[in-house]
């Protein structure tokens, strides 16, 4: 344990992995410009720069991966940045934004959102940790838990949308705390979400596949909140349907196979 320990911190002393902790900064950037323009009260800024905190997450990840310049401090890192831009950022702007426009309309507003706020940044966090002590287990093509960049994408999202269509205060309060407690309580489940990290996905894909990526830019450049929003929501529901599916095909395959042994016997 001891020598174990001394290797790291030599490791730690000749320096760290620049690229991919470079845009693990970026990502920092974006969660705290997200948090600014929240506070200045711009929230259509506030939203996107979350969503720019995403793509960035995923890009160091990859990097990492490909440039093998995987290590414990990127990791402990990259947390504490997704913490920051997808836990702190997503529940200021939720919270924020209701101040501005829902706290004369909503009676005890201000209670209720700072205590939701405070569930989604401990989810986040909890997520992250759990997350941490996961990756040294065997290879798992699906999360356990909805990944905190897809619950800030889905908060911000709909922040969003209430900021561009106006909505009632009534319905922009039933829709913002559905997605926020939602996406906290799905955050610290065990229902498996896919991760499109496929063994062989971080070094080659398939030619045809490669068509799907200007597609999907092109789609959300068109129209950003709808676009995000369908593949957001996509996404939160697609876990539980996975594992219902998954449920009921057991099932019946254990049925059948009953059924034949009955058969047999």
């Amino acid at each position: 344990m001891k020598n174990k320990r001394n290797q790291e911190l030599k490791k730690l002393k000749q320096g760290i992995y620049f690229l991919p902790n470079l845009f693990t900064t970026a990502n920092l950037f974006a969660g705290c410009f997200s948090i600014i323009n929240a506070i200045d009260g711009n929230y259509s800024i506030a939203a996107i720069s979350i969503f720019v905190a995403v793509f960035l997450d995923g890009m160091d990840g990859k990097i990492a991966r490909v440039t093998n310049a995987v290590s414990d401090f990127g990791k402990d890192y990259d947390s504490l940045s997704d913490l920051v831009s997808f836990g702190v950022a997503p529940a200021l702007l939720f919270y924020l934004w209701g101040n501005n426009h829902l706290l004369n309309s909503i009676l005890l507003w201000e209670k209720t959102a700072w205590l939701v706020s405070f569930f989604y940044i401990a989810a986040t966090a909890l997520r992250l940790a759990r997350f941490n002590n996961q990756l040294h287990l065997k290879y798992n093509p699906y999360f356990s838990g909805l990944p905190s960049p897809a619950a800030a994408t889905l908060v911000s999202v709909v922040v969003w949308q209430c900021e561009l269509l106006l909505l009632t205060p009534i319905v922009s309060f039933a829709v913002l705390i559905f997605s926020i407690i939602v996406s906290a309580a799905m955050m610290v489940s065990k229902v498996p979400y896919y991760s499109f990290k496929d063994a062989q996905s971080a070094r080659r894909i398939p030619f045809a596949k490669t068509v799907m990526i200007p597609l999907i830019f092109i789609l959300i450049l068109l129209e950003p909140p709808l676009v995000l929003s369908v593949m957001a929501i996509s996404y939160l529901f697609s876990g539980p349907i996975s594992l219902l599916l998954g449920s009921i095909l057991k099932t019946i395959k254990k049925q059948l196979s009953s059924f034949q042994s009955n058969r047999s016997d």
